[in-house]
């Protein structure tokens, strides 16, 4: 793997050289461009390790190549200069003076550098002083720096041993340590508190490897399988991962698998895990391109020398509840499905490359009736979601609990009295049988609330049985029969329809998805079924 790597990372790097700032005096000299012309360290730090392993990989069409030293020294003074005394660098999308996004550039440039420092290149001397040199000055940042989210403990906690890996230090290990007493907090269901599949979970698990190897804690990798263990659970075909679930930006994009190759692959061979290694050829087959980032880590340790064990095959097959995460996941073969507790986006269904992302229910009921559920019950093979809903009409503060004028904002509205109130109770019943989903949707209470149910798929496809909405663009109405999306060969059926008007979006509700979005409409009380096959 580490040859195709290394041919895949070659591709761009001319490319790559033609952004390297050329401003001599300039703070940014030998910096390099990102794709909005904004010269910044991440890009620069990505310009070393890509030039730094190619000139490392003996795969590399450019292995030892002469050319490449001057723009690694240059980009190296780039960082030096930009590093603040504290160590620290800028994160310009976000952060500055950012401890933990100077983590990440050490957890990236250590690998590249053990590799470069083997070859014992005389070469590379004063390109190899200079990145210690950096390094030592992260140090001061990483000892009494702070951080942001979760997983940033784990990020900089690596950073940690890969510093004191090169540069032992008594303080370094006390700093692992502090951190490290937190505990880590893995729930349950073997998910981060972040649950952010598909980007954070896995950088927690790199780290967590990292530390594990360099300080010798094997218990860390116990926390690492159990989540890759769920992680299986979560993978759809084609090597896309769940990302409903998620606290972080992850939550409405299209994830992959492909961020968990290191830790899939050091524990396929570490444990002989043939399940592991199953992703990883997954990974390999459908995605090489989005792990060139990993060949610095896989050319570091020797432990990639060794083969990993036959794959056997991925779980697809089952239907498993994640109490913690509050999601069903149910995979029969090719067909896909993930019930989501407590959010608006209820259900997903995928077929193949047919997709509907995204199954929302709303009523126009004093714009608080978007369907998220607050209690789920689950009884044999039948899901139930329900939420409650009471609106009504304050009356006058009480004039014994006012000190003068009445701020609407600042008076506390549990002190007004209510009247006229509603209730609607709303109930989603979901029913899977071989790949085959049976919703029914109840909505009960005050009559007469206009009510819309939103079916949304990724675009791509051709749809038959559907009407357009002439209010909303990428819209239709299944008044009646069955609905088809078509991809490919990939089909996935809808219906009975139901559209008794035509208002798809309404006031409170969800903002329509991005994509294609198919709408059944009525009035309270609702109750209907949709079949998806």
């Amino acid at each position: 793997m580490v040859k195709k790597l290394s041919i895949l990372n070659d591709a761009g790097i001319e490319d790559l050289l033609k952004r390297q700032v050329n401003e001599p005096g300039d703070r940014w000299d030998g910096g390099v461009y990102n794709d909005y012309d904004l010269p910044n360290a991440h890009a620069t730090n990505n310009f070393i390790c890509r030039l730094g392993i190619a000139y490392a990989s003996e795969f590399s069409k450019y292995h030892l190549a002469k050319e490449f030293v001057k723009p690694l020294e240059r980009a190296i003074d780039c960082l030096l200069n930009v590093q603040y005394e504290d160590g620290t660098i800028d994160l310009y999308s976000t952060n500055f003076h950012s401890t933990p996004d100077t983590a990440f550039i050490v957890n990236d440039l250590v690998p590249v550098y053990v590799c470069l420092r083997r070859l014992e290149r005389p070469g590379l001397d004063s390109f190899l002083s200079k990145v210690e040199r950096f390094l030592k000055n992260t140090g001061k940042c990483l000892l009494d720096g702070g951080i942001h989210t979760a997983n940033h403990r784990w990020v900089v906690t690596s950073a940690l041993a890969r510093v004191h890996s090169l540069f032992p230090s008594g303080e370094y290990r006390k700093r692992i340590d502090e951190w490290l007493s937190e505990g880590i907090d893995l729930d349950p269901d073997g998910q981060y508190p972040e649950k952010s599949v598909s980007i954070y979970s896995p950088v927690c698990d790199t780290m967590l490897i990292t530390i594990s190897r360099l300080t010798n804690r094997p218990e860390l990798l116990n926390v690492v399988r159990k989540n890759l263990e769920m992680t299986l659970y979560y993978i759809q075909p084609g090597g896309e991962v769940v990302t409903n679930i998620s606290g972080r930006q992850d939550k409405t994009s299209v994830g992959y698998v492909n961020r968990y190759y290191y830790a899939y692959r050091y524990l396929a061979i570490k444990d002989q895990n043939p399940v592991f290694a199953s992703v990883c050829q997954l990974i390999e087959k459908n995605m090489p391109e989005r792990i060139t980032g990993f060949l610095p880590y896989l050319m570091e340790d020797p432990i990639f020398n060794t083969e990993m064990p036959s794959p056997t095959a991925i779980p697809d097959n089952y239907f498993k509840r994640f109490s913690y995460s509050g999601i069903f996941r149910i995979r029969r073969g090719n067909t896909d499905i993930s019930v989501i507790e407590n959010e608006p986006i209820f259900l997903t269904y995928r077929k193949g490359e047919a997709v509907m992302q995204a199954m929302t229910l709303a009523a126009a009921f004093y714009a608080s009736a978007q369907f998220e559920s607050s209690e789920c019950n689950f009884y044999g093979e039948e899901i139930i979601l329900k939420k409650y809903v009471t609106k009504g009409y304050y009356q006058p503060y009480p004039i014994e609990k006012r000190d003068g004028d009445v701020d609407w904002n600042e008076t506390d509205r549990e002190k007004r009295a209510v009247t006229r109130e509603q209730t609607l109770e709303m109930v989603v019943k979901i029913k899977e049988t071989k790949g085959k989903v049976a919703v029914d949707a109840s909505i009960t209470g005050q009559p007469h609330v206009p009510v819309s149910w939103e079916l949304n798929f990724r675009k791509g496809g051709e749809f038959s049985g559907v009407t357009g909405d002439p209010h909303v663009t990428d819209a239709f109405f299944l008044e009646k029969g069955t609905g088809e999306y078509r991809v490919g060969g990939n089909v996935i059926s809808f219906g009975e329809g139901h559209v008794t008007h035509k208002w798809s979006q309404m006031r409170g509700m969800l903002p329509k998805q991005e994509g294609y979005s198919v709408y059944l409409t009525g009035y309270t009380p609702f109750r209907h079924q949709i079949i998806i096959s």
